[in-house]
């Protein structure tokens, strides 16, 4: 009877060690996967600084000034200068046409015209109109400043914003968030529009939208990721405008999304690898 007892104790002191045990080697695989959780944790925050900056990025094509035969200002990768201070996408005396390109940060954008339905960049020429009075706001009843505009007839001053069937495009080099336009009216400033002057916008020229101008504001907010904008004269109530400025974000390429998920998929494989490792040895 003492024997057996005594057997009785050492079972279930055994049973009580493999229990505690047990609890240990769970506890010690939790804490394995907490460390594991904290270094995907640290390569997705590593390859998060390989994204693109989202710094938004202002092209303020109202800020163009000329004096003293010098231009000063936003101005565009090349182009001709014309009207007696502005710059052209074409030599507007002799031919209509071509495009204006500009660059802010890491983003360019190339501007071309079209007009009556032609295809860009050929019946038509952009033109950033020159204004000396520009004074730096981007917004409200004391902004002054004109922006881009189109030309459809050659050496013709008077027809240099954006009127009856004339439609401006800006083509991005990236996918960007564009978050603000900045319109003119022919004055250039934000006020001389009447209240419910309209024009349209589009993404992909296909589908366009209406929107009333911006009157004693000059500015509307937008949300949308695109690589493209126009602009065109149109809506109830049509008046002429200029593009003054547009403010975007680069958004960052899928081939960067990529890249963090290949990280997140190497981590798992050099774990289990020195998982397989340790249960061979």
């Amino acid at each position: 009877m003492y024997r057996k007892r005594v057997q009785f104790i050492k079972f279930v002191t055994r049973f009580n060690t493999l229990s505690a045990t047990n609890a240990g080697l769970q506890l010690l695989l939790t804490v394995q996967k907490m460390f594991k959780l904290i270094k995907a944790l640290a390569l997705c925050v590593s390859l998060s600084a390989l994204l693109p900056s989202a710094h938004a990025e202002t092209f303020d094509f109202a800020n163009l000034t000329y004096s003293n035969a010098s231009y000063a200002g936003f101005l565009p990768n090349g182009g001709f200068n014309c009207s007696s201070g502005d710059k052209c996408s074409s030599n507007i005396s002799s031919s209509l046409g071509g495009s204006l390109s500009f660059t802010s940060g890491s983003i360019s954008a190339v501007a071309s015209a079209s007009y009556n339905g032609s295809a860009f960049g050929t019946m038509a020429s952009v033109v950033q109109d020159h204004d000396n009075g520009y004074n730096g706001l981007l917004s409200g009843t004391n902004a002054i400043g004109a922006g881009l505009g189109v030309y459809h007839l050659n050496n013709n001053n008077a027809d240099d914003n954006i009127t009856n069937l004339e439609t401006l495009k800006l083509h991005f080099n990236q996918s960007v968030a564009l978050s603000a336009i900045g319109l003119r009216s022919d004055g250039h400033n934000t006020t001389k529009w009447s209240t419910g002057d309209t024009f349209q916008y589009s993404f992909d020229n296909t589908t366009w939208n209406s929107a009333v101008l911006p009157k004693n504001v000059g500015q509307l907010a937008m949300s949308q990721n695109t690589q493209d904008l126009y602009l065109r004269f149109g809506g109830s109530n049509a008046n002429q405008f200029y593009l003054s400025s547009v403010t975007v974000a680069a958004v960052p390429e899928p081939e960067t999304y990529a890249l963090m998920l290949a990280g997140l998929g190497v981590l798992g494989w050099t774990t289990r690898r020195k998982q397989a490792q340790k249960a061979q040895a």
